[in-house]
């Protein structure tokens, strides 16, 4: 699956936690935050729609909702952690309003400090007081290493509107100025508001939500691709393919389904 809301994982308050492999996911979001270690090699990541490549002793941050996936890097090894919201309720009082200023740490004196926090994570540690300090520890210099700006106020409570409005309405028209007004906006206000929440444009998050839908109607119905694309809101065929090869990397819609 592409670009899907990981509504599985929102119910689930345990770490998802991957070490010393390869991770390879879609293009995904949750409202969960997710961090990526490279321990070896380089790694291949998606980030709201661009790839950006990380050597060894880098991080890679997402914030709740970001848009993210990994490609496959058979030479690096990592460690990706997924916390769970209940490890996340220092996080969002303190940096909830915040948005960082870029999701990727390149300096390797800095992440190798973080990295035996990682490691405990990793390893099962079971005393949850130790758990919650190790992840504080590393949402808490990550965010600081980062820096960030002032975003949108109750910025959780304004993407969960968004992601109702777009699954409510992802097979009509949407548009960036349909969208302001019925938030109550100008639209470019609202634009503002919308990047700096998510981290990406309208277009790029409206279209991920329009793939996920299309290539679930094909599992569940058979229908073709175009009778998908058209049904979930996409304009023509080649506007579905040119967003999937764009964003996602892939050539082939057999490779997802």
């Amino acid at each position: 699956m592409l670009a899907e809301y990981e509504l599985n994982r929102e119910r689930d308050e345990n770490f998802y936690i991957l070490s010393h492999a390869d991770g390879i996911c879609p293009v995904h979001f949750h409202r969960k935050v997710e961090v990526v270690y490279v321990l070896s090699g380089t790694k291949s990541i998606v980030a709201a729609g661009k790839e950006v490549v990380l050597g060894a002793d880098s991080i890679f941050f997402a914030n709740s909702y970001e848009m993210h996936g990994y490609y496959e890097s058979p030479d690096s090894k990592q460690i990706i952690i997924v916390f769970p919201n209940r490890m996340l309720r220092d996080y969002y009082a303190e940096f909830g309003d915040k948005t960082p200023l870029g999701n990727v740490i390149d300096d390797g004196e800095f992440c190798r400090s973080l990295l035996p926090h990682f490691e405990a994570i990793a390893a099962g540690e079971d005393c949850q007081l130790v758990v919650q300090a190790h992840s504080d520890m590393i949402l808490g210099r990550i965010m600081q290493k980062l820096g960030w700006r002032e975003g949108t106020k109750d910025r959780q409570t304004f993407v969960d509107a968004l992601l109702a409005y777009i699954n409510e309405n992802y097979a009509e028209e949407i548009s960036l100025d349909s969208m302001a007004e019925h938030f109550g906006y100008s639209k470019y206000y609202f634009s503002r508001m919308f990047n700096d929440a998510l981290g990406t444009s309208i277009t790029d998050y409206v279209s991920a939500v329009r793939i996920l839908h299309a290539l679930d109607m094909m599992k569940r119905t058979g229908c073709t691709v175009s009778e998908a694309a058209l049904e979930c809101g996409f304009s023509s065929l080649p506007t579905f393919y040119r967003v999937l090869k764009k964003h996602y990397n892939y050539k082939s819609v057999k490779d997802l389904l």
